[in-house]
């Protein structure tokens, strides 16, 4: 009986497999170090490229996130206003938190809890704060870190403006 292909027959009639000879060695599987490098020096590029945007494209969506709720905050102050007493000449006089316990007593300062509530991402990441007078109020969102530059002012009347603290 004889076989072709690299299997052989023993005398004693066991099937083995020829391993020495070159026409039936099996080739050898894997990676050359040459693919291996290449593929090491795409996937750095790639990264190169891709770790910077990621990081502006976080940041990007934080002020997104942040100028939503400060509208949304500007929105409560208008409707307090509108809910005010008559009597109360002085509607926006008492929205920030002087003493911390998170109610509005002052005219200046960190915004209170119980006026606007933001987020504690946004509160995380920016500095909310009031400013109040007789007839009108101004928000401020200024960078708690140095990943932003940008600090968000918005007037009583909706005017938003954008500086640049640096």
């Amino acid at each position: 009986m004889t076989l072709s292909g690299p299997w052989g027959i023993s005398q004693h009639g066991l099937m083995w497999r020829q391993l020495d000879n070159p026409q039936y060695m099996p080739l050898c599987r894997g990676f050359s170090l040459l693919e291996l490098m290449l593929v090491l020096a795409l996937l750095s590029v790639l990264v190169w490229v891709a770790v910077p945007r990621y990081g502006a494209q976080q940041v990007q969506g934080r002020s997104a996130a942040m100028q939503l709720e400060l509208m949304a905050c500007a929105q409560a102050l208008h409707a307090l206003a509108f809910s005010a007493s008559p009597r109360d000449d002085h509607p926006w006089l008492l929205l920030a938190d002087a003493d911390g316990d998170g109610d509005g007593d002052s005219a200046s300062g960190a915004i209170a809890n119980t006026i606007c509530d933001i987020s504690s991402s946004t509160r995380n990441d920016f500095t909310i704060t009031v400013v109040g007078d007789q007839g009108r109020f101004e928000l401020r969102a200024e960078p708690a870190t140095g990943a932003h530059s940008d600090t968000l002012t918005l007037e009583h009347l909706g005017r938003q403006s954008w500086f640049d603290d640096e």
